[in-house]
């Protein structure tokens, strides 16, 4: 599944097609560029992307530990 056109260009700032693949090379994420010049970027590099940054990503990545912690 791929970012539509409109989520694109709010998560890019951008509007020309050129202008997000820049963006999206700066950032170091991987995209196609179509025939007409439109990108596709898969919703699996977005979400590593994005959710990979917020801190209640980080905190379900977090190992729980408390099961081998005894007590008494």
């Amino acid at each position: 599944m791929f970012v539509g056109a409109e989520e694109l260009e709010a998560f890019t700032g951008k509007r020309r097609p050129s202008a997000q693949a820049r963006f999206l090379d700066r950032c170091d994420m991987k995209y196609i560029e179509r025939g007409d010049g439109t990108i596709a970027l898969r919703r699996e590099e977005l979400d590593q992307h994005t959710l990979t940054k917020s801190p209640e990503a980080k905190q379900r990545r977090a190992l729980d530990l408390s099961l081998l912690r005894r007590t008494g």
